[in-house]
């Protein structure tokens, strides 16, 4: 975006109306709508910004802001972070790290299966190995091997 226009966080959400309301005060309301899998809609009122004062400010033509699906689940976790931005860190040590190590070691970019049911079961499979890998790591073969014996 160009610099000295409205940033998206300028425009204010109606979810009852579900429309935005850009900072010259006018509604912007649903124009289109993503296809398959782009769970999208793009807000636009051209006729309002033909004649609107901040124009200048805000595009060369007309405004468009697009918003995703579930993008008011995404507000509150940013909202939830601005408050305990210690979280993230917190989650970057715990979570990031194993699925880094899938990611890289395991080379499981992308899962091959589609559809959720399958998808959980081969993540399942995926976080199963490794399990069994950080523990044959931290525990050794032989701790290993009696555990499994009883």
């Amino acid at each position: 975006m160009l610099s000295g226009f409205f940033r998206k966080d300028e425009f204010r959400y109606d979810a009852t109306q579900d429309a935005y309301v850009c900072p010259g005060g006018h509604e912007l309301k649903p124009i289109r709508q993503g296809r398959l899998r782009d769970m999208r809609k793009d807000y636009a009122n051209v006729s309002a910004c033909r004649d609107c004062s901040l124009r200048e400010r805000c595009t060369n033509t007309y405004r468009a802001v697009s918003r995703l699906e579930n993008e008011d689940a995404l507000e509150r976790m940013e909202e939830r972070i601005a408050v305990r931005s210690d979280i993230l860190d917190l989650r970057r040590e715990i979570v990031e790290h194993p699925f880094g190590t899938i990611k890289q070691w395991m080379n499981q970019g992308a899962f091959l299966m589609r559809g959720l049911e399958k998808v959980r079961a081969e993540f399942s499979l995926t976080a199963l190995a490794y399990n069994l890998r950080r523990a044959l790591n931290i525990l050794g073969v032989e701790t290993m091997m009696a555990a499994v014996r009883g």
